[in-house]
């Protein structure tokens, strides 16, 4: 009877020495993904985004280099149309949607929009590996400046700025479609007044005036309308 317990509970320490193993390799596992870029956001990548109230850009253009070394600088504040920056990696799982989506036909969140593409630099990248996945007709820049100034939390990661280089929203996606509802969602949220600084605002209520058959000065806009 003696030497069945002696054996139970040699098992129950073997177990517990595979178990703790086991606990420690899946937690090695995770740094190393987390390391090489391939961390996914928490809950419903689709929601995982803000609004930043037109809050200006950290830079005005992004510097680095291409994958064959030659220096690349991407002016951001052009004053035409919106620019679509998209942080993506080589090593990321949840990436390689994106790296083909944007090799072939794709929508944009404005017909006016343009693609950059932003990758860790040549001492974080492979520039080979890069150079097969990037777009021919997409700027792709490798910078680890503008990956620090930008402060990307996690790869895939997107940044819709105006022409004059502010943000209009920011986020993760895991898919095309989804990433274009988050942007769709900014875009809206950006238009609104309370988003607007007060030269904004003031656009925006002559607009609206506007529309209504109202300009800027008229007499309506100065009655009481409890008089008469």
């Amino acid at each position: 009877m003696t030497a069945v317990v002696v054996i139970e509970a040699v098992v129950i320490v073997l177990l517990m020495i595979l178990v703790a193993g086991l606990l420690k390799s899946h937690a090695e596992i995770l740094r190393q993904l987390d390391r090489l870029g391939a961390g996914e956001p928490t809950g419903d990548p689709a929601s995982a985004h803000r609004t930043t109230g037109l809050e200006k850009a950290p830079t005005t253009e992004l510097s680095g280099v291409d994958p064959q070394g030659s220096t690349r600088v991407v002016t951001l504040e052009h004053g035409r149309g919106n620019t679509l920056i998209a942080f993506l990696s080589s090593g990321c799982v949840s990436c390689q949607v994106f790296w083909q989506q944007l090799d072939g036909k794709y929508e944009l969140p404005t017909p006016e929009t343009r693609v950059v593409i932003v990758t860790r630099g040549p001492a974080g990248e492979s520039p080979s590996r890069i150079s097969e996945l990037a777009p021919k007709d997409i700027p792709l820049v490798m910078s680890d400046d503008t990956w620090d100034l930008f402060k990307v939390p996690l790869t895939p990661y997107f940044l819709l700025l105006d022409g004059g280089a502010r943000v209009l929203g920011e986020g993760s996606a895991s898919s095309w479609d989804r990433l274009l509802g988050m942007f769709g969602e900014s875009a809206a949220d950006a238009r609104l007044p309370t988003r607007l600084d007060t030269k904004q605002r003031e656009h925006f209520t002559d607009d609206q005036l506007a529309e209504s058959g109202i300009e800027p000065g008229d007499p309506a806009l100065h009655e009481n309308p409890l008089d008469g």
